[in-house]
């Protein structure tokens, strides 16, 4: 009570009265816009159409600036005692009205412009809480080919619904309903979608593929490239770009300037071009930016435009452009996609879990609508190449859907041929079962390095898929020995039965030959000491019991072999010195393993029967367990192997991107075990970057553990963040890395650690990209001392995940 009493006697204690009036110029002519600042209070408003201002005030002394464009400003200190009245005006600066008018200085003053938009800015990022608004794309991208066609290939790709004269064309168009809560949460519905074509490097088919709002100090557009790119109006903006006044325009009554940005120094993180503000408002009107080429690793040039309007008295984006250009694969593609954003509502209340992880969803309803629903949401016309393309691939998509058309496919592709039967191996499709049988090649038949010299094989797949994205995959494969006079096979059975949780079900039985240590390097994976006999039964299951829940089970039985008598090939004895197979008794084992995986803040994607992982700004957690039981006479306790792991992948702006994995692994029970079930260490190969979350690069050999171990991996690609700040090198496209490791095995009493920095570049290989690289890695052990060595790398581009593996 007594603390509720002072509150209200404070409280009562702070009077406020309102001090009001008109900002003029020495003409009489009312100012809009003009900023009225009280410096004690951090704090200020600006007038309206009529020059009017009002504040409310606390009772007592307080220092009062107005400033306008082009006129000299005008501080006052005043005593706000009761409702006041005091009226300002303002003479003109003559120095900075011919900065404005006239063509000298202009570069002086843009810098005085951007720095009224930083200052400014967070009025414009807190404008709304939330906002919802229809947003209509349409992008198209124009294929070029480099190579001349033969006329026979002319005739085989020829589309009897395309004119000679229409390009080649992916085309996409959607219509979506986007939500927004500040600071940076959102979500889509599609419920539109039309495309044509490969549409897999067309900007902004999603609302997720990323934004440039350029009132945040960094944007992070990962479908670009891995590093962060720095805002013209970033709160550092001035370190890193020069800006020149272009011209100055009217916008109805608004002043406009247009503004060059440039670099000041080479860099991979900073835009160029032009930008658009708005004077005395200090918003952004237009942008027109290009992102350097340094930093792009699918496209070969990329830029966009932005157009920012009044609604409802919100400045928002209505307009958005982005135009790229791809080269590779003996073809050149120039992709544009317009967006267009209307009917805003700004600041409704949604359901408390409306914005989660789900971050767009494709209704099923999208990807059915006609003609006459485009017509009616689209906010332009399409032009009549557009509009001659698109009428000529609906009419192919009808026909290529037709019972007739599909019929004649099946035939075709059921046909056996010399050339099948020799080379690509033959097939027979059922449509309207959907089942589709592969039956192997004469080539498939022979494999002359397999374990014991020749061996014929012969594999057969079936395969039958569901309208809701189930899928059925049935493989049987049989193999012969000519120097052993063995016959070895298994099959494989795969039930996909739930797209979205990704729930599957595998199951296989068999015999054949596996391998003891499935992490040796490259130099011992070959070994016939790595390989044994197996026989068994495998089952196993997969499923995601809640969003980035991940639960794994594995129930095995397997008879383990020797090779006893078994004879190979004189290859092996060439390749390597003695190379002998492993010796031990025959083991019958019973096994399960239990793995979950857990990614909180997994945000996705949701279309129809499927569901699309966009990542998350968490690690990933997992934690598995491996239960044996020997089973030659009834189930007895063999070992079990526990291991935890965290990993993560994380943008680190302007300077790269890192990644890190930790793991802590033991043994609780050592009961029985046999080679294969060893956990191991893995050496580093002699001249290859073996994959360093891992493995470690410079370890001698291979080594197993029995008890528990730590192992840390930490690596940073700096993306050019370095070397394209260097002359000449960064012509060369070089970007540097560094990373560093831990290994500690208490049970050997043994300590590892490491540390590499090396380089590698971007390159094309057809229509994929690779990244060749170098390194320096030095070692130091209680074991080894200190080591050192170069290894080198090739890792190709995931355009599907956008990061660099297998």
């Amino acid at each position: 009570m007594t603390f509720i009493f002072l509150t209200g006697t404070i409280t009562f204690a702070q009077q406020y009265f309102p001090l009001r009036g008109y900002v003029y110029s020495t003409d009489n002519e009312p100012l809009q816009n003009a900023s009225v600042r009280v410096f004690d209070l951090q704090t200020g408003t600006q007038t309206n159409e009529a020059g009017q201002y009002e504040l409310s005030l606390e009772q007592g002394l307080h220092r009062i600036s107005v400033s306008y464009l082009g006129f000299l400003p005008q501080t006052i200190e005043i005593v706000i005692d009761s409702s006041t009245i005091y009226n300002f005006f303002l003479e003109p600066d003559e120095k900075v009205l011919s900065e404005v008018v006239v063509n000298v200085k202009k570069k002086d003053y843009s810098y005085e412009v951007i720095k009224n938009v930083i200052e400014n800015k967070e009025r414009w990022q807190n404008q709304f809480q939330t906002l919802a608004a229809k947003t209509y794309v349409k992008s198209v991208e124009e294929i070029i080919s480099l190579k001349p066609q033969k006329e026979d290939e002319k005739e085989e790709n020829k589309n009897p619904f395309m004119a000679d004269s229409l390009p080649n064309m992916n085309f996409f168009e959607a219509n979506i309903q986007h939500f927004q809560s500040l600071p940076n949460k959102q979500k889509e519905e599609r419920t539109g979608v039309k495309k044509f074509g490969d549409i897999h490097d067309l900007y902004y088919t999603s609302t997720t593929d990323g934004q440039f709002d350029l009132y945040q100090n960094l944007q992070v557009v990962e479908k670009l490239g891995e590093n962060a790119l720095i805002s013209p109006f970033s709160t550092v903006g001035y370190l890193g770009y020069k800006f020149k006044l272009l011209e100055t325009y009217h916008n109805g009554e608004r002043l406009v300037y247009r503004i060059q940005v440039k670099p000041k120094e080479l860099g991979n993180s900073l835009y160029e071009g032009e930008v658009e503000v708005l004077d005395g408002l200090w918003a952004i009107h237009k942008v027109k930016l290009s992102v350097p080429k340094r930093l792009l690793i699918e496209y070969n040039s990329f830029s966009f435009e932005q157009e920012y309007e009044f609604v409802q008295d919100k400045r928002v984006v209505t307009k958005e452009m982005f135009e790229w250009k791809l080269k590779g694969g003996g073809e050149t593609k120039n992709g544009r996609t317009e967006v267009s954003h209307s009917d805003f509502v700004f600041d409704s209340t949604y359901a408390k879990n409306f914005f989660g992880p789900e971050v767009g969803v494709t209704t099923a309803e999208a990807y059915k609508r006609d003609s006459s629903y485009w017509e009616n949401i689209r906010p332009k016309p399409l032009n009549s190449t557009e509009r001659a393309v698109v009428k000529a691939k609906e009419l192919e998509e009808i026909r290529l859907n037709s019972k007739e058309y599909l019929d004649s496919v099946d035939a075709i592709y059921n046909k056996v041929t010399p050339l099948k039967v020799l080379w690509s191996g033959v097939g027979h499709i059922n449509r309207a079962k959907k089942v589709d049988w592969r039956f192997g090649s004469l080539p498939e038949l022979l494999n002359p390095v397999a374990i014991g010299g020749w061996r014929v094989q012969y594999r057969i797949q079936y395969m039958k898929r569901f309208e809701n994205r189930k899928r059925i995959d049935v493989t049987p494969y049989l193999n012969y020995g000519f120097l052993n006079k063995d016959l070895r096979g298994f099959i494989n059975f795969n039930f996909l039965y739930n797209p979205i949780r990704q729930s599957s079900i595998f199951a296989s039985a068999g015999q054949g030959f596996d391998v003891i240590n499935g992490n040796a390097t490259i130099s011992d994976i070959i070994r016939r000491n790595n390989f044994y006999i197996n026989t068994g039964l495998n089952l196993s299951h997969r499923t995601e019991l809640f969003n980035g829940f991940y639960f794994n089970t594995q129930l095995q039985w397997n008879k383990r072999e020797d090779f006893g008598d078994f004879k190979f090939s004189r290859l092996g004895d060439e390749l390597f010195e003695q190379n002998e197979p492993v010796s031990f008794p025959t083991t019958k084992i019973f096994k399960t393993n239990f793995r979950i995986e857990f990614t909180p803040g997994q945000k996705y994607l949701r279309e129809p029967n499927e569901k699309i992982v966009l990542g998350s700004r968490w690690p990933t957690f997992s934690l598995r367990s491996n239960f044996g039981f020997n089973s030659d006479n009834g189930l007895k306790k063999a070992f079990n192997y526990t291991e935890f792991n965290v990993s993560q992948y994380f943008n680190v702006g302007i300077f790269g991107t890192s990644e890190y994995r930790m793991a802590l692994g033991k043994f609780m029970d050592t009961t029985r075990l046999a080679p294969m079930d060893y956990q191991y260490q893995r050496g580093g190969d002699p001249i290859w970057f073996s994959p360093n979350m891992y493995t470690y690069q410079l370890i001698p050999q291979t080594f197993s553990t029995f008890d528990w171990f730590f192992e840390s991996h930490y690596e940073h690609q700096f993306n050019g963040f370095l070397t394209s700040k260097v002359p000449l090198l960064n012509k060369t496209g070089i970007r540097t890395v560094g990373g560093a490791g831990l290994l500690y095995v208490p049970e050997r009493k043994y300590q590892y650690s490491e540390l590499y920095a090396g380089a590698n570049r971007v390159f094309r290989l057809g229509k994929s990209r690779f990244r060749l690289g170098a390194y320096y890695v030095v070692s130091q052990s209680n074991k080894d001392g200190i080591r050192s060595g170069f290894k080198f790398s090739l890792e190709p581009y995931n355009r599907d995940k956008n990061t660099w593996s297998f």
